[in-house]
């Protein structure tokens, strides 16, 4: 067993200890030998917030399928746009709306002009990084969360506002309500310091509809 495998059972069983109910259904994944994949992290963390923003406010199949049309218009490996790329038209035609244009464009010209580095970015605490990326219009708390949820080495990032977070925090404990933030913000406690992991669990569980 290498290190990975053993650094992902060890949380694995950190969040199945300190919390029964979302431990049933981790357990559940367990069996099914289900691994989380880490397909947010492609070799561009340019990609990974464009997907993100793309995601904002949409459905997941909505935001998948205009992620496709992005990606196999300028592959999977795209730094940024360069300025001969950032055609509005060409943009709004894969589904983008205008405000989302904006911003994308706006992180192409940051990172070409060297004022924004994602990599560098995605190693910072949460705090540090939303200082950086709330600045720049269309980016808020939200996608920040994800971003670096996605792509950094913090593993204890919570998306509290999240609607997919709510709706599996309401199943899985059975609420009659989603929770609110600070709901949210209460139960997760008890999964620190591996809430990112416990987040990705929770989404599967409303993904995959898992009901026990």
């Amino acid at each position: 067993m290498n290190k990975k495998e053993l650094e992902r059972i060890k949380v694995i069983n950190h969040l199945i200890k300190s919390d029964k109910k979302l431990g049933e259904f981790i357990q559940y994944f367990e069996k099914e030998d289900f691994v989380i994949q880490d397909d947010y992290k492609k070799k561009s963390d340019f990609l990974s917030m464009v997907r993100i923003i793309i995601g904002q406010q949409l459905s997941i199949s909505a935001a998948s399928s205009i992620y496709d049309k992005f990606t196999n218009k300028f592959g999977e490996e795209i730094k940024n746009l360069s300025v001969d790329q950032t055609n509005e038209e060409e943009l709004l035609s894969l589904g983008l709306s205008k405000s989302k244009i904006r911003t994308i464009i706006e992180i192409s010209k940051l990172i070409r002009n060297h004022q924004l580095d994602l990599n560098e970015v995605s190693k910072l605490e949460e705090i540090e990084a939303k200082k950086i990326l709330c600045e720049i219009k269309g980016i808020g708390p939200w996608t920040v969360e994800n971003f670096l949820l996605f792509t950094g080495e913090n593993k204890d990032i919570c998306p509290a506002n999240d609607l997919g977070v709510k709706k599996g925090i309401k199943k899985i404990y059975k609420l009659d309500d989603l929770p609110s933030d600070e709901e949210v913000y209460a139960i997760s406690e008890k999964w620190r310091p591996y809430r990112s992991v416990a987040i990705r669990y929770i989404w599967e569980v409303v993904d995959q509809n898992i009901n026990f």
